[in-house]
C-alpha cells in the first residue's frame, strides 16, 4: 500500500512537472538563430500565462487578459558588440484579439515598417502584429545599431511564427474616404463606457466622426444590443424600431445615430446632422453588403 502511495505521488509530481515546463518548452521555435547572434535566456521567468502576467506588466495586463491573452513567451539576443535585443511574444485567442492589443498601443506618428501585417519602430523597440501573435522587440542600445539589430530579430521571429498576413474583415469594411490612416481600433469591452457594447471595430475620420460595426450572431442579438445601450445612455427606444436610423441621446457621448444591418450593429458619433450620418452609414452599409456577397 505504502508502495502504491508512492507510486501515484512520483506519477502526480511528474505530471504536475510536465505541466510546468510545457509553457517554456514551447518557447524552442518561436525564437530561431539569427546570423551574428546568440541567444541567452532573459533572467527570471521567461514564460508568464493569465495567472501570472502581471509580475512583467502589471499596469497593462488588464487591457491584454481583455483582448484574448493566452500566453507570453520572452526571450534575448546579444552580439559580440554588446548590443541587446530583446523579444516579447504575446500569443492571443484570435487574430482579431491580437489586432486589438496592437491597435491600443500604436500611434499614427509612428514610423510604420513592413513586418508582419504591420509593425512601427520608435526610439529602442519596434512592434508588430503577426497573425494570432503580437510581437514587442526592444533594445537598450539605440540609434543605427540597435535598430539593426532589433530589426534582424523581428525579421527571424515574424518567419518562425508562420502566420499570414492581412487584417481582420470587418476593417475592410470602413469607406476610405477621409479615414485616418492607422488609428483604426478593436475594442473588445466597454465600448463608449458601456459594457453591453462589446467587440466593436473602430474608425476615425478627419472630419471629426467615428464610425463603428460590432458584429452579432443573429439580427436578434442586434437588436437587442441596440436597446440595450439605449436604455443605458439614457435614451430609450420606444415602440418599433424604424428601419432607416435610430438617434440615440447619449448623456456621455452626444448624439450616436445607429442602424441594425442583418447581424451587424453599425454606427457613428460626432457627426454634424441626422443627414450626415444617414448618408456615412449608408456607404457604410454598402460596402458590408459588398463583402459579405463575395463569401
Amino acid at each position: 500500500m505504502k508502495a502504491m502511495r508512492t507510486l501515484v505521488l512520483s506519477t502526480a509530481i511528474l505530471i504536475c512537472a510536465g505541466r510546468v515546463s510545457a509553457g517554456p518548452a514551447d518557447s524552442a521555435g518561436l525564437f530561431p538563430e539569427v546570423r551574428g547572434w546568440k541567444f541567452v535566456p532573459p533572467p527570471g521567468s521567461s514564460y508568464y500565462t493569465p495567472d501570472n502576467l502581471w509580475d512583467i506588466i502589471d499596469g497593462a495586463a488588464d487591457v491584454f487578459l481583455a483582448n484574448g491573452f493566452v500566453d507570453l513567451h520572452v526571450g534575448e539576443y546579444t552580439d559580440s558588440a554588446g548590443t541587446d535585443v530583446r523579444a516579447e511574444v504575446y500569443r492571443h485567442s484570435s487574430r482579431t484579439n491580437a489586432f486589438g492589443m496592437y491597435s491600443q498601443e500604436r500611434h499614427p506618428g509612428y514610423h510604420f515598417i513592413d513586418i508582419g501585417t504591420q509593425g512601427y519602430t520608435e526610439e529602442k523597440l519596434l512592434n508588430f502584429l503577426c497573425g494570432t501573435y503580437y510581437v514587442k522587440i526592444s533594445s537598450h542600445t539605440g540609434g543605427p545599431r540597435g535598430l539593426s539589430g532589433m530589426r534582424a530579430v523581428g525579421n527571424a521571429v515574424e518567419s518562425a511564427l508562420h502566420q499570414e498576413k492581412g487584417w481582420p474583415k470587418p476593417l475592410l469594411y470602413f469607406p476610405a474616404a477621409g479615414k485616418r490612416p492607422n488609428e483604426e481600433s478593436y475594442i473588445a469591452e466597454n465600448f463608449l463606457g458601456y459594457r453591453a457594447l462589446a467587440r466593436a471595430f473602430v474608425a476615425r475620420y478627419a472630419s471629426g466622426y467615428r464610425m463603428f460595426v460590432i458584429p452579432c450572431d443573429s439580427p436578434q442579438e442586434v437588436r437587442a444590443l441596440a436597446s440595450t445601450y439605449a436604455e443605458a445612455a439614457g435614451s430609450p427606444i420606444t415602440g418599433t424600431h424604424p428601419a432607416s436610423l435610430l438617434e440615440v441621446h447619449d448623456r456621455h457621448n452626444g448624439v450616436v445615430y445607429l442602424r441594425e444591418l442583418n447581424t451587424h450593429l453599425i454606427g457613428i458619433l460626432g457627426c454634424p446632422s441626422r443627414d450626415c450620418a444617414m448618408s456615412e452609414l449608408s456607404l457604410l452599409e454598402e460596402r458590408i453588403t459588398l463583402f459579405s456577397n463575395r463569401e
